[in-house]
């Protein structure tokens, strides 16, 4: 079998479903661009496009590992982003496309990549998947003089010229359209002057990583501290709406998924994550519901209420939400302190490994970079 050019990452569909794409190959529309709701942060979108095809599993799994390393990456930037996440996964020719729209929803975008598996395809149309990744996700809209990231991460490790649309074509597409077109390749077959050119055309980088993803799981004294607090922080969570209970529950799923793709190491990182600015779930926990200006709890009707509140009085509420406020306020804290701490035992203990061909490497080399190229700071000499 034919190994595989790898990850083509949009995020989450809206309705959080993939679609399977039996599409003959012909011209993609290339201007689904779309303004998020309910943010005034600027925006990064991150699509990461992920061959599924055979030997590509070891990939697959290390960005399983590291996607929250990543995570903690961009919530550095100032001003603060809206950092949204898109999925798709190719290797089927044209035939099979799954594809996760660019989402917030961090917890719902864990959920996916967690299905991402070595699907055992063989056909990786690279040029078709970039033109899938920057037409087929709902990138956010560019604004003049306003800081803005939008980039695609293509992973592969074959050819990049293979199928109907050549890569000539779609990359620098994407480049009008602001989108840069990274690719990181991980093979040892040939075919890195492909990835190197359409990298070039799609103005990103060309990076090379290990065929197995290179992934280095460091264990620190900080993860079980720093595992014990998102037990705690679990706990300050407030479930409202049609929404709230199972995604309460699938929070706690991807804890769990963490922990199954990468043991306490990633679990750990899926904590610091949650305690930064980029983990938010207004749309389900009353806690950042009531961050948003002109929230008002006395509004929200009892049936959206979960079953402890709704037996308390107006005021027994308030002081309800304000204690879960307070105490999330004070997790939150602790594990930003003790994720500095773990940042800077990770950082020595990889300058003494020397290992710089890791799939979270490439990818967190590259995106500081971009990011102040896009009129973000935060990532040292930025503004």
């Amino acid at each position: 079998m034919r190994t595989l050019p790898l990850l083509v990452s949009g995020i989450l569909l809206s309705c959080g479903l993939a679609t399977q794409v039996q599409a003959a190959p012909g011209k993609a529309e290339i201007n689904k661009i779309v303004e998020p709701t309910g943010t005034t942060r600027p925006p990064i979108d991150i699509v990461f496009a992920i061959d599924c095809s055979g030997s590509m599993g070891g990939v697959i799994e290390t960005a399983k590992q590291k996607i929250w390393d990543i995570v903690n990456e961009a919530a550095r930037a100032k001003p603060t982003p809206q950092l949204r996440i898109g999925l798709l996964a190719y290797g089927n020719g044209s035939r099979t496309y799954r594809q996760y729209d660019l989402s917030s929803d961090l917890d719902s975008v864990y959920e996916n990549l967690s299905t991402f598996k070595d699907e055992g395809w063989s056909e990786e149309y690279v040029g078709e998947a970039i033109q899938k990744a920057v037409g087929g996700m709902s990138w956010s809209a560019y604004q003049v003089g306003k800081p803005s990231l939008r980039t695609v991460y293509v992973v592969g490790n074959e050819t990049a010229q293979q199928g109907p649309i050549d890569y000539i074509l779609s990359a620098p597409r994407a480049k009008e359209k602001g989108i840069h077109v990274n690719a990181i390749y991980c093979g040892s077959a040939g075919g890195q002057e492909t990835w190197r050119q359409f990298s070039t055309l799609g103005g990103g980088e060309y990076l090379e990583i290990a065929g197995d993803g290179g992934s280095v799981l460091i264990p620190t004294p900080y993860d079980g501290p720093i595992n014990e607090l998102n037990k705690k922080l679990n706990s300050t969570y407030v479930p409202y709406g049609r929404r709230g209970e199972s995604a309460a529950s699938n929070q706690m799923s991807q804890d769990s998924n963490a922990m199954r793709a990468g043991g306490a190491y990633a679990n750990a990182s899926r904590a610091i994550a949650k305690a930064g600015s980029q983990y938010q779930n207004a749309e389900w926990d009353m806690v950042d519901k009531s961050r948003e200006p002109g929230f008002d709890l006395a509004k929200i009707p009892e049936d959206d209420l979960p079953p402890a509140m709704r037996v308390m009085t107006l005021e027994q509420r308030r002081s309800f939400l304000a204690k879960k406020q307070s105490e999330r306020a004070d997790l939150q804290k602790q594990l930003l302190e003790l994720g500095a701490k773990r940042a800077e035992f990770l950082r020595k203990e990889n300058e003494k490994s020397g290992r710089k061909d890791s799939f979270d490497s490439a990818v967190n080399g590259s995106f500081g970079a971009q990011a102040m190229g896009g009129g973000f700071g935060g990532f040292g000499g930025g503004k």
